[in-house]
């Protein structure tokens, strides 16, 4: 029963660790500026900052901040 209990915790922190996937296309489909963020430097997805000023999806990401 231990075992079950640590493998599903383990399970289960590892998909929260992992919030965000690579799946989405469009910065329409952003919830926030932070996943637009995942996925200009997680997934490659250099398409998010069209004027390459190191902000994705600039209708998400309405400041002008540049994150590290």
């Amino acid at each position: 029963m231990k075992k079950v209990a640590l493998i599903l915790f383990f399970a289960l922190m590892a998909n929260a660790a992992d919030k965000f996937d690579c799946s989405k296309r469009y910065c329409k489909e952003m919830k926030s500026c932070e996943e637009a963020y995942h996925y200009l430097r997680k997934c490659g997805r250099s398409g998010f900052d069209r004027d390459r000023d190191g902000i994705p999806c600039e209708n998400v990401c309405k400041e002008r901040r540049v994150e590290k």
